[in-house]
């Protein structure tokens, strides 16, 4: 059976673009050793599950307003353990130190929308908003949008663009909203997502 596209995308996003991205927890920063191995666990275990599953808790699926995940240290450790399990080898102390230092102060998030040309998002900005609280981007890779659908019946185009927020000042245990906006600064897309439920 075909992989739906949004699972077929995640799995490029995953491989190409973030490798420098339940229960209830705070969104885990500067972990601790237990912490570090419980990630590195998830990520071999994850050799084996379909990579929709495998960043589930960790994303918001809005359908054909887009979809969205958080890269959290977490998650970055478990994608690393993740990588190397596949290729049967095992993260030194140096991959781990690196990895971590990469992600640690910051939330990225990995965003697919869909448009209608293939320079719709060149524009687009984002903002958290965590209760009275807005956040703007510090840095934003937005490349040009892949052709997708026939323009027609659906959008012509789809893009994954990574936005990146620093992670002081945002409450672990808060509920925050990723917000997308286009040059005038209209909401063109919004993803909530749950800290206190996220590792």
């Amino acid at each position: 059976m075909k992989k739906p596209f949004l699972a077929q995308l995640v799995v490029i996003c995953l491989v190409e673009g973030l490798t420098f991205p339940a229960g209830s927890y705070a969104m885990m920063q500067k972990l601790t050793p237990d912490q570090r191995e419980t990630a590195i666990k998830y990520g071999k275990k994850g050799v084996r599950m379909e990579v929709s599953d495998f960043i589930k808790e960790w994303s918001v699926n809005n359908g054909d307003k887009g979809f969205a995940f958080i890269v959290t240290e977490f998650l970055a450790l478990a994608f690393a353990a993740q990588q190397a399990a596949l290729k049967s080898t095992e993260l030194n102390n140096f991959d781990i130190e690196d990895t971590l230092a990469k992600s640690a102060g910051k939330l990225v998030f990995r965003v697919t929308l869909f448009g209608n040309t293939d320079t719709f998002a060149k524009d687009y900005t984002a903002v958290i908003q965590a209760g009275s609280k807005t956040f703007p981007a510090t840095y934003s890779d937005i490349p040009p949008g892949e052709s997708y659908g026939d323009g027609k019946t659906k959008p012509a185009f789809v893009t994954d663009s990574d936005f990146y927020f620093p992670a002081e000042g945002v409450d672990p245990n808060s509920m925050i909203t990723l917000a997308v906006q286009d040059k005038d600064g209209k909401e063109v897309a919004k993803f909530q997502f749950d800290l206190a439920k996220i590792r």
